[in-house]
C-alpha cells in the first residue's frame, strides 16, 4: 500500500512520464544544468557562482541537441520571477512535451514567504519538483569546528519545520540533495523529523563517496524520500592524503548504476532520472588528514577498511578527467563528449 508521501510524489511523476512519451524519441532522462558547467562558468567551481551564463532557453536547446526529454533548470537561468515573463518558457515546455524541474537556492526554504515565491514560480512553469542543496560546499571544507556544523544543521532543522505548513498548501515537491553535507542516515533522520510528504530528497548517486559512504547504501537509505535524482557515475584515484573524486561518463566509473536505479524504482517505479555530468577537475577527499574529521565521526576500522576495499579497490591507475590546461574550445568539446557518451549509455544500457 502506498504511503501518503509516495502517493503525492507519484501523481506528478506519472504526469511527467506521459509528457516524456509525447516528446517522441527523446530519452526520458533529464539533463541537469550542471552538466554544462564548462559553458556556464569557464572552469570555475560550480558552487561559487550562478548558472546565469546559460539561459533556460539555451539549456533546453542543449537538451534537444543531446536528445534529452527534459531539464533541471537553475533559478538563476530564469528570465525573471514574474509569471508573464515566464509564459514564453512555459509555452515552449508544453509545446515540446518536456519534463522540467527547478533547482532552487536554499534561501527558498528559509522562510514561508520565500517558499511561497518558489511555489508561484514553479506553478507558472508547470513544474512539480524542485531540487535544493542546503550547503553549497563540502562539509569537511566549509566548517572549521564541530560546533559550526552542529549549529548549521540545527538551524536548517528549525527552518524546514517552519515551512512545512506552507509546503502542504502547494503541490510542489522539494528534493533536498545529499550534497557532501549530511551522511545519508543523517539526512534521512532530518526528513523523518520534518515529516512532510512535500519535502523529500534529490538522491545524488555519487556525492556521499566524499563522506566515505558505499554508494548503494546511500541510495537505499534515501530511497523512501526520493523526489528526484542526480544520476552520475564516479571514478576515484588514490592520493597520499586520501583520494581524488571525479564524475565520468555513465558506464566508465565504479557505481553499480542498475542496482541503484532498481533500489529507487522499487520504492517509486515512476521516478525519473536527471543526469548530472559535471566536467571539471577532480575533487580532493583528504580523509587521511586530521582536519577532514573535524565535523565527522571516524568510522569503525572495519567499516573504513570495507570502503577502501570496495571503492578505493576500484581506483583508476591513470589520470582522472581534468579541464585545467585545456583551451576553452577543448573544454567545451570534452563536456560535449561526456554528455553525449552518457546519454548513449543511458539509452543503450540503462534503457532510459
Amino acid at each position: 500500500m502506498l504511503t501518503r508521501r509516495q502517493l503525492l510524489c507519484s501523481l506528478p511523476l506519472l504526469a511527467a512520464a506521459l509528457r516524456v512519451a509525447a516528446a517522441g524519441d527523446r530519452s526520458g532522462m533529464c539533463l541537469a544544468y550542471t552538466s554544462f558547467a564548462v559553458r556556464m562558468l569557464q572552469g570555475r567551481d560550480i558552487m561559487e557562482t550562478t548558472a546565469a551564463a546559460v539561459s533556460a532557453d539555451l539549456l533546453l536547446d542543449l537538451c534537444a541537441r543531446f536528445g534529452s526529454g527534459g531539464a533541471q533548470i537553475d533559478w538563476s537561468q530564469l528570465p525573471s520571477r514574474d509569471a508573464s515573463d515566464l509564459r514564453p518558457l512555459r509555452e515552449r515546455i508544453d509545446r515540446e512535451g518536456l519534463v522540467v524541474e527547478l533547482s532552487a537556492p536554499s534561501s527558498c526554504l528559509a522562510s514561508a514567504d520565500a517558499y511561497e515565491e518558489l511555489a508561484r514560480v514553479a506553478a507558472a512553469l508547470g513544474v512539480s519538483r524542485a531540487r535544493v542543496a542546503l550547503l553549497y560546499g563540502r562539509r569537511y571544507e566549509s566548517f572549521k569546528t564541530r560546533g559550526e556544523w552542529t549549529a548549521w544543521a540545527a538551524d536548517w532543522r528549525k527552518k524546514l519545520a517552519g515551512i512545512t505548513s506552507t509546503a502542504e498548501r502547494h503541490p510542489l515537491l522539494i528534493g533536498i540533495e545529499n550534497h557532501k553535507d549530511f551522511h545519508a542516515a543523517e539526512l534521512a533522520e532530518l526528513l523523518h523529523a520534518v515529516d512532510s510528504p512535500r519535502i523529500g530528497t534529490c538522491v545524488d548517486f555519487g556525492n556521499n563517496l566524499a563522506l566515505l559512504e558505499e554508494p548503494l547504501e546511500t541510495v537505499r537509505l534515501l530511497a523512501p524520500f526520493v523526489v528526484t535524482t542526480h544520476l552520475k557515475d564516479m571514478a576515484v584515484r588514490r592520493t597520499d592524503t586520501g583520494f581524488e573524486l571525479s564524475e565520468v561518463p555513465l558506464g566508465d566509473g565504479l557505481l553499480p548504476l542498475p542496482a541503484m536505479i532498481a533500489a529507487l524504482r522499487a520504492v517509486r517505479p515512476d521516478v525519473h532520472l536527471c543526469l548530472e555530468m559535471l566536467t571539471r577537475d577532480p575533487l580532493s577527499v583528504p580523509y587521511r588528514e586530521d582536519h577532514y574529521w573535524t565535523t565527522l565521526d571516524r568510522p569503525p576500522a572495519e567499516r573504513l577498511a570495507a570502503f577502501e576495499q570496495h571503492v578505493l579497490g576500484r581506483a583508476t591507475a591513470g589520470e582522472l578527467p581534468r579541464i585545467t590546461g585545456l583551451t576553452p574550445e577543448q573544454q567545451v568539446a570534452l563536456e560535449d563528449e561526456h554528455v553525449r557518451r552518457s546519454v548513449t549509455y543511458a539509452r543503450q544500457t540503462l534503457g532510459l
